[in-house]
């Protein structure tokens, strides 16, 4: 066989495919962005990527975050409440302080009234004593009449205030123990009154049904004027009957219903000047003379 000269060779391409034999590495064509990896690293590690795992303190914190959040909210919502609930209790104290002042010229008037009863009891203890039919009665009637009245000495108390402050809740809305206590004093006083004051209308009704017993029908109408107003008859009168145990039972009742007329004042004239008290208490707590 003839050898490989040099010219063969030289004839071999050199652009032949380089030797892929295992202990040749090839050097490669691929161009690698390093902003694209850096991106790749930042991805991998996002908190929020779906392989983060959380600590225990972001646990923590989101908590506390929560937490503050609903505990502001309930804070805010006292605060208004309170300032609501405020509001209102001032509203409720002048209009309680409003009654009071009412209530100082209305019972007033029931006093001057109730102390007009008693000295009529007393006139007409000093007029039925010893008489007789021909006794002149003008003001035996006059006074008789009078004294059974009751619309006279009717007894009203301002209770606007107490019957709202029931409705709404009761006295809680009042958060001044002094002024709370004031108010449910003074109310408890205006029920034993009211008691003692449906007492004395008992009794006044029982002496009228005494009426027809001691006293003329015609002479009866004769005391009273063309209005409601109570007069002395322009002509003489007289009693129907003198009869002792008759005048005895009227007599009784009379002085009942003077005798519990004057407490009934005194304990009018006490709730009046507890009035006048708990308005210079309430005044000052409230700073209601300074509006």
């Amino acid at each position: 066989m003839p050898g490989i000269t040099d010219d063969e060779h030289l004839k071999v391409p050199a652009t032949s495919q380089p030797d892929n034999s295992p202990g040749v590495i090839s050097p490669t064509t691929e161009t690698v962005n390093p902003q694209q990896e850096i991106e790749n690293m930042e991805v991998h590690k996002h908190p929020h990527h779906v392989t983060h795992k959380k600590k225990w303190g972001e646990y923590l914190l989101e908590f506390s975050m929560l937490f503050l959040a609903v505990f502001l909210g309930f804070v805010a919502e006292n605060i208004r409440e309170g300032v609501v609930e405020s509001h209102r209790e001032k509203e409720y104290i002048k209009s309680f302080y409003e009654d009071l002042t009412a209530d100082e010229t209305d019972l007033q008037r029931i006093i001057n009234n109730l102390n007009i009863e008693s000295q009529m009891g007393d006139s007409l203890a000093t007029l039925m004593h010893n008489v007789s039919k021909e006794t002149p009665a003008n003001f035996i009637y006059m006074y008789l009449v009078r004294i059974t009245r009751s619309a006279s000495t009717n007894l009203y108390a301002n209770d606007r205030t107490i019957v709202q402050l029931r409705n709404a809740g009761g006295m809680r809305l009042i958060h001044n123990k002094g002024v709370s206590d004031s108010m449910v004093a003074y109310y408890k006083e205006i029920e034993t009154i009211h008691f003692l004051y449906d007492e004395s209308i008992t009794m006044k009704r029982a002496l009228r049904e005494k009426y027809s017993t001691i006293l003329n029908a015609d002479d009866f109408r004769k005391a009273h004027g063309k209005t409601t107003e109570i007069i002395n008859p322009a002509e003489t009168v007289y009693l129907r009957t003198a009869d002792s145990d008759a005048i005895n039972d009227c007599l009784i009742r009379v002085l009942n219903i003077k005798s519990l007329s004057g407490g009934l004042s005194l304990r009018i004239q006490r709730l009046k000047d507890r009035a006048t008290l708990i308005k210079t208490f309430i005044g000052k707590e409230y700073q209601l003379k300074n509006e």
